[in-house]
């Protein structure tokens, strides 16, 4: 900024500064600081100094570096001040081991539509052997739900006949499974060269034959 000077009852417009000859060599410089804005040493770095209307203030502003960094656990405190380049702290690295405690409720057993549903909650409790950043996963208590379901069959009795039955796997049966029996499933009762459920039958067909001059019938 500029101002109006008299020297010598001669007015000097928009003087920025002024120079007074010293007595042994040299001039003092005065400089107009009316229009600064600086209100206190906080906007300026410690010792340094400056002048702004009238007033010298001295700066307290505090250089830091990364070695004022501090971490604790997953926080880092970056102290108040400045910092002429990028300031880093490395935090320590953390490790969890394989869960230590598993637990669970009760297993609850529902049934619906003649569908049987098995449910189990699992609680899973991992140990955390060293404090610090874990880099993927998660420390703490987690639960997993395990279910599985199954056709309800209650008793049933199954009579042989010409094509298979069968029993779907994974299938709960809440009754007997009767496979019928029959007491005549005898090798005499079935025809020679035919088996039925492994039993080879040895019944034979009558032969018949006729003497040509008695017409006699003789079966054998």
């Amino acid at each position: 900024m500029a101002q109006n000077v008299v020297i010598n009852g001669v007015t000097y417009s928009n003087v920025p500064m002024v120079k007074i000859p010293l007595t042994d060599s040299g001039n003092a410089e005065f400089y107009d600081t009316s229009d600064a804005t600086l209100s206190s040493g906080d906007y300026m770095l410690e010792s340094y100094t400056a002048y702004a209307d009238g007033t010298k203030y001295t700066g307290t502003i505090v250089s830091k570096t990364g070695g004022d960094l501090s971490a604790s656990g997953d926080t880092v405190t970056v102290p108040a001040g400045y910092y002429s380049s990028q300031a880093t702290k490395t935090v320590a690295a953390g490790t969890v081991t394989a869960p230590s405690t598993i637990s669970g409720s009760s297993a609850t057993i529902s049934t619906s539509s003649n569908t049987l549903t098995l449910t189990k909650t699992v609680s899973v409790t991992p140990t955390v052997s060293t404090a610090g950043y874990v880099s993927t996963g998660t420390a703490g208590n987690a639960s997993v739900t395990l279910s599985a379901s199954a056709t309800i069959k209650g008793a049933t009795t199954y009579t042989p006949g010409t094509s298979d039955q069968t029993i779907a796997s994974g299938t709960y049966t809440t009754g007997a499974q009767t496979i019928k029996g029959d007491a005549n499933l005898l090798a005499s009762n079935i025809k020679s060269g035919v088996t039925i459920f492994n039993v080879q039958g040895s019944l034979t067909s009558a032969t018949v034959s006729q003497d040509g001059t008695t017409k006699v019938l003789t079966i054998s």
